[in-house]
């Protein structure tokens, strides 16, 4: 067996599963779209969000706190104060 058969045998599949490796680890990371970085300019609407619309004077989301006279579902979270 010569030299470049050894290295033909032994480097080049090595290397190519590391390369294959690194692509795979790599390749999801490139696929994505650009994050927001601070500083940069928001390219979409303000979204305005509140856990209590009562409580900023704006109407119901939806038509349940309302109906029911005031907020009583209660959701799974929750302390005592």
């Amino acid at each position: 067996m010569s030299v470049l058969e050894t290295i033909l045998y032994f480097v080049v599949p090595s290397v190519g599963l590391y390369l294959l490796i690194a692509l795979l680890v790599v390749a999801p990371r490139m696929a994505r779209r650009p994050r927001y970085r601070a500083g940069q300019p928001w390219p979409h609407e303000p979204l305005w969000w509140t856990a209590n619309p009562a409580g900023a004077q704006l109407p119901p989301v939806d038509g349940h706190a309302a109906a029911a006279g005031g907020p009583t579902v209660r959701g799974g979270h929750r302390g005592s104060w």
